[in-house]
């Protein structure tokens, strides 16, 4: 049985309040009153659990209205610390991603975040900053990297750890680590190395209501049949549910990862 998140988000609390105590305000013109009695028309659409949010892989579409990695990407180098970066660390996330990631911390309340590709590490400093304020509490991020020693010293936070590790040969991972995490889980594929063999691992340590998000599965990579057999194939080996909140927040799949905001549900 899956945890329900329903009664998280309080955006309808605000249309109530609103008439019940500026019901003069209503009957006004003009910004912002306008857009909030518009709103209060669709009350019911402020609350996350209303929609079908989750849907199998395979009934998803793998059509998009604009590429998130394409409309994020700098049209001149000079300016990539300002668009791609994070306290002067690079940090390759989508402005749509941040905005997505920010949301689930917040409604997930993850005790463990793992990631798997820190690069320079500023993504995971980003992760951990977002528990810190988001969370509080005992809530911790484990980031794994083949090159660890790219990792800039300045990546440092109470909650971070960072580990080597060869995703091409699990035995790399520590096991004994992973079996001890706290959950819920939010684990962060940004490696792109043997998920075939990688995710089914992790799913096995997952429990329900975990989450996985499989970073830059652009959609060009999937438009082969073959490409996309495998990729629904492995989301139902690992009991992964595509979470449409997520995928379709700024429209249909407005995201680095497309179809790749996978809730554990079996």
């Amino acid at each position: 049985m899956i945890i329900g998140m329903a009664g998280r988000f309080l955006i309808a609390e605000y249309f109530r309040s609103f008439e019940l105590h500026y019901p003069d305000m209503m009957r006004r013109s003009g910004y912002p009153v306008r857009i909030l009695r518009e709103w209060s028309k669709h009350e019911h659409l402020a609350k996350e659990d209303v929609l079908e949010r989750f849907v199998d892989l395979e009934h998803r579409t793998l059509t998009t209205r604009q590429n998130a990695a394409g409309a994020s990407r700098p049209g001149d180098l000079r300016w990539l610390g300002a668009c791609r970066s994070y306290k002067g660390l690079i940090n390759l996330k989508t402005p749509f991603d941040l905005v997505l990631y920010t949301s689930l911390i917040w409604e997930l309340k993850p005790k463990t975040i793992i990631e798997f590709g820190a690069m320079q590490g500023g993504s995971a400093l980003w992760f951990a900053d977002q528990l810190e304020v988001l969370c509080g509490g005992g809530s911790e991020i484990h980031s794994f990297e083949l090159l660890e020693k790219c990792v800039h010293p300045s990546a440092r936070h109470r909650r971070l750890t960072f580990h080597h590790a060869d995703l091409r040969d699990l035995g790399t991972l520590d096991d004994a680590l992973l079996e001890r995490l706290p959950h819920p889980w939010l684990v962060v594929d940004d490696a792109h190395v043997n998920l075939e063999k990688l995710a089914p691992y992790v799913a096995t340590k997952m429990h329900l209501g975990d989450y996985y998000v499989w970073e830059d599965m652009q959609l060009d990579e999937w438009a082969t049949h073959e490409a996309i057999g495998r990729a629904i194939k492995l989301a139902k080996i690992c009991g992964l549910t595509v979470d449409a909140k997520y995928t379709d927040a700024f429209g249909v799949n407005v995201t680095s990862s497309p179809n790749g905001w996978f809730r554990k549900t079996v």
